[in-house]
């Protein structure tokens, strides 16, 4: 909060002071809860679809600044209300609900809040989690604790997981087979419904001051140490005679002064994408310290390293968006958080991975220094993408189901 601000943003929302606005008689009312930048980009097609339904309102919340900021410049006026999610304690909770009055909730990724759950158990309401997953952490905690998974995990609640991996973990801790489904991960339809306006490969360069025929290299979400060995690749390709530019996008926006500040004292030639749009020509390092243009930028890169992936980094970042993309992708051995989402593109060698920042460092420079490896690795990762279907169809219609509709 103190890092990026912005949480003064309808205060009175978070606790639970909601706007009442009366219900029509055969309108259902979803009330959807979407943490941030990321969970509601996944939601695009959903939310379209289910907007253009006369009989649905919608009740649209988040928790972070940023993605509240999302939220209110793509779907204001169009929703029913839009705001912070409430505290998840008992009287915060009790008041947003006594004036929003849903027939369904909706929480999306690893969104797990007792309060809000007890209140749906309290009124009948179906309480539904998409694009379902539970991290390491989480998972370990769930096993260990009888109390947690009470508190969790309310009879009744139901999942759709992005995997079979993922649906036999939430199957463990207790949640019963036939309130369990896999649909697959609604990045895939994200991405490709973004991919729909597509930018100029060679606008971009140039706005980031690189040259049409430059090779860039895409650091994609970066985490600390990341940064570093993507800079030492380019320096060694640029040793090499290949026209090496840089696109750094860390995880973290608010990382800019530490990470520019990195670039000063390597002599790098950068250019932060805060300071202005457009950058000098002869910018070897162009810093994205923004949110939620990732899928606008990296439509020129060449390659990219995939972030939080590099020792002693851990858990990965959702691989998905290069890779509807068609951008080869290096990622490192800690990928937890995507396992089978990777171990997918592993198996159908739409991706490659290494054993540490050397080896990675190492695929890197091979892929960069080989058109035809990039152009295998690229087609391998639109064949996997055209393969996955639509996730977003098979959530919609488990939605319709839980409010007794058809669609």
């Amino acid at each position: 909060m103190l890092r990026r601000g912005g949480y003064g943003f309808k205060l009175y929302y978070r606790i639970g002071l909601f706007p009442i606005i009366p219900k029509k008689t055969d309108n259902k009312r979803i009330w959807i809860q979407a943490v941030s930048v990321g969970e509601l980009s996944s939601l695009a097609k959903i939310l379209d679809t289910l907007l253009q339904d006369p009989n649905i309102e919608i009740v649209l919340t988040g928790t972070t600044s940023t993605g509240l900021r999302m939220a209110s410049d793509k779907y204001k006026g169009r929703v029913l209300v839009h705001g912070p999610f409430p505290l998840d304690w008992f009287w915060f909770s009790r008041l947003a609900w006594s004036r929003v009055r849903p027939d369904l909730i909706i929480t999306v990724d690893s969104e797990l809040w007792p309060e809000h759950f007890y209140q749906a158990s309290l009124r009948g309401v179906p309480a539904l989690i998409i694009n379902a997953r539970l991290s390491d952490n989480t998972f370990a905690r769930l096993c260990r604790s009888s109390l947690a998974r009470k508190l969790l995990l309310p009879k009744g609640l139901e999942i759709l997981t992005t995997s079979e991996r993922q649906c036999a973990r939430w199957s463990e801790v207790g949640v019963p087979d036939d309130r369990l489904q896999v649909v697959g991960n609604l990045k895939v339809d994200a991405v490709t419904s973004s991919s729909e306006n597509r930018v100029s490969p060679t606008q971009l360069k140039l706005a980031f001051g690189f040259k049409e025929s430059s090779l860039v290299i895409a650091g994609i979400s970066t985490w600390p140490g990341e940064e570093e060995l993507l800079v030492e690749t380019i320096g060694q390709l640029r040793d090499e005679q290949i026209d090496a530019r840089l696109l750094l996008i860390p995880r973290h926006a608010e990382r800019r002064k530490q990470v520019a500040t990195m670039l000063q004292n390597k002599n790098i030639c950068h250019h932060l994408r805060t300071v202005s749009r457009d950058a000098p020509d002869g910018t070897l390092v162009y810093l994205a310290d923004t949110t939620g243009e990732l899928g606008t930028l990296i439509q020129c890169a060449d390659l990219a390293l995939g972030g939080k992936t590099l020792p002693p980094n851990r858990g990965g970042q959702n691989p998905i968006e290069p890779i509807a993309l068609g951008i080869p992708l290096v990622l490192g051995p800690n990928f937890q958080n995507f396992h089978q989402t990777c171990g997918d593109l592993q198996v159908h060698e739409a991706v490659r991975t290494a054993e540490s920042a050397m080896e990675a460092k190492s695929i890197l420079l091979e892929l960069a220094r080989s058109s035809e490896e990039r152009e295998k690795l690229r087609l391998s990762a639109l064949a996997w993408m055209n393969a996955q279907g639509s996730p977003s169809v098979r959530t919609l219609e488990k939605i319709y189901t839980l409010l007794s509709i058809s669609p």
